[in-house]
């Protein structure tokens, strides 16, 4: 069975309001990220220090069992697997 995950753009719409919304999300390459290439909100330097191993774009969704974790939440997308910090209402997407 196939699941259909929603677009980035319906995931944003359902979690900002218009004066949060984010202008531009940066789309990461995670296999380039985890090569030490560009990961403009250390999400992955931030997962490691909790412990979390990322190899995968499903490793990210793991955040989400962490019971403890206020801050950064995981979903996935139909682009790939989109990041929030909440308290600073910034968005990443990381693609394969």
């Amino acid at each position: 069975m196939s699941t259909t995950h929603e677009p980035l753009a319906a995931l944003l719409r359902r979690y900002c309001d218009d004066h949060d919304e984010p202008r531009d999300v940066p789309r990461v390459s995670l296999t380039e990220a985890l090569r030490g290439g560009d990961d403009p909100l250390r999400i992955l330097t931030y997962l490691a220090g909790l412990g979390l191993v990322v190899a995968s774009l499903d490793d990210l969704l793991r955040i989400n069992d962490d019971a403890g974790e206020e801050e950064v939440h995981a979903f996935r997308v139909k682009e790939g697997v989109a990041v929030t910090v909440a308290s600073d209402g910034l968005w990443q997407l990381f693609v394969p």
